[in-house]
């Protein structure tokens, strides 16, 4: 069970870490309103993640239980980590500026931050990609109880990565720019490598 809390935790974190919408909007908030703001905005967002973590793993259980073929992870794996791939690939190569971050008119963080993750749609597919894989290599089952710890891990992972951003924003402020470039073409790099693994099982 610790070992899904765990996965959890890493697979949220990961995806939170490139600089985009979220965080950076954690980071504007911990800037202009203080530490206290940034952690319910955190709060809020990682509410969703709950939500969108718990629905990504019970649509790819579904999938599973209709086709009760092991290999149909595999492939889902395959599509959905290279999309990733290239998503982090063509951002990492594109953001060459220091990112900046739209006003809004919401004036309660918390609202802010469940606003914000809902509307995060690359979450979802995410989730699923990272639950297939998995499942696939027998490091994550389907049961309600794996489920649920996953989630957990997940929703406290998203927590912890925001507020770092939040308790080192002056900092995170100074270096964005570079950090986003290398982190998004990182992740990028990783994400194919994933791909390429699951294709390899996948043909064999």
């Amino acid at each position: 069970m610790v070992l899904q809390f765990i996965l959890g935790f890493l697979a949220s974190f990961v995806a939170a870490t490139p600089p985009g919408l979220l965080n950076l909007t954690s980071l504007k908030i911990s800037l202009e309103k203080g530490k206290e703001k940034s952690y319910n905005f955190a709060f809020g967002v990682s509410i969703i993640i709950f939500f969108q973590t718990y629905f990504s793993l019970i649509f790819t259980n579904y999938i599973h239980s209709k086709s009760n073929i092991e290999s149909s992870l595999q492939s889902i794996g395959v599509v959905l980590f290279s999309l990733l791939s290239i998503y982090f690939l063509y951002k990492g190569i594109k953001e060459k500026k220091t990112q900046k971050i739209k006003k809004s008119k919401i004036k309660n963080s918390f609202t802010l931050g469940l606003i914000l993750a809902s509307l995060n749609l690359l979450a979802i597919p995410y989730y699923c990609s990272v639950g297939a894989a998995l499942k696939s290599y027998g490091y994550l089952d389907f049961s309600q109880i794996s489920i649920l710890i996953f989630v957990v891990g997940s929703s406290v992972g998203t927590f912890a990565l925001l507020s770092i951003y939040n308790n080192s924003a002056k900092i995170i402020q100074k270096k964005i720019g570079l950090l986003a470039r290398n982190l998004n073409i990182f992740l990028g790099i990783i994400t194919g490598i994933i791909a390429l693994i699951a294709l390899i099982k996948r043909i064999n």
